[in-house]
């Protein structure tokens, strides 16, 4: 349960693969997902949830998030272990790119936010790290980053909420500033 506007709501984030037991249950979680939509202005910060699943799609080592709200779709996002950049691997202090996870491409739907959607996501995050590692047959993972543009106010303060830690900046292809923040879960 997460508390936004003084109501008690009920956030869940599942793996899209544990939700969808066939072929047409996945795809019909495919289809809300893809419906999720920022607020305007958003779309600096965060990728369409069609690009987001289009790139989930092409990578096997991407897995898919499914977060509801009282049972709605109400965000997206990605899990991407190895696939930490050289811009975040440069701030984690000698972290080997197989260790961390990256979390990736969240977008919650414009209808959900302000409710507390973000920081249950980002509170759940070392639970869901742990369960990635066990479904891989593998070691702890040592970190999970991200990065946070840094005109997304929002989000950084979700994160640090949360735990992870500012560990400097980097200015995208975009010319945009991107805080890399991590949070250590093993």
């Amino acid at each position: 349960m997460a508390s936004g506007t003084g109501r008690s709501t009920s956030i869940e984030v599942s793996f899209l693969d544990d939700l969808a037991g066939d072929a047409r249950s996945r795809a019909g979680l495919l289809r809300a997902l893809r419906d999720v939509t920022g607020a305007p202005g958003q779309d600096v910060f965060s990728a369409s949830a069609d690009q987001i699943l289009t790139l989930a799609e092409a990578d096997a080592d991407r897995y898919v998030l499914v977060v509801r709200r009282e049972g709605q779709v109400a965000g997206v996002g990605v899990l991407h272990p190895g696939g930490a950049s050289g811009e975040m691997l440069d701030r984690l202090d000698g972290a080997r790119p197989q260790d961390v996870v990256v979390f990736r491409g969240f977008l919650v739907d414009r209808h959900h936010q302000g409710v507390g959607v973000g920081s249950s996501v980002a509170a759940s995050l070392p639970a869901l790290v742990a369960r990635l590692a066990e479904r891989l047959g593998r070691e702890p993972f040592a970190s999970v980053v991200l990065v946070v543009d840094a005109d997304n106010a929002a989000g950084r303060r979700a994160y640090s909420r949360a735990g992870f830690a500012d560990r400097g900046a980097y200015v995208d292809v975009n010319g945009r500033t991107q805080h890399v923040m991590a949070l250590a879960v093993a």
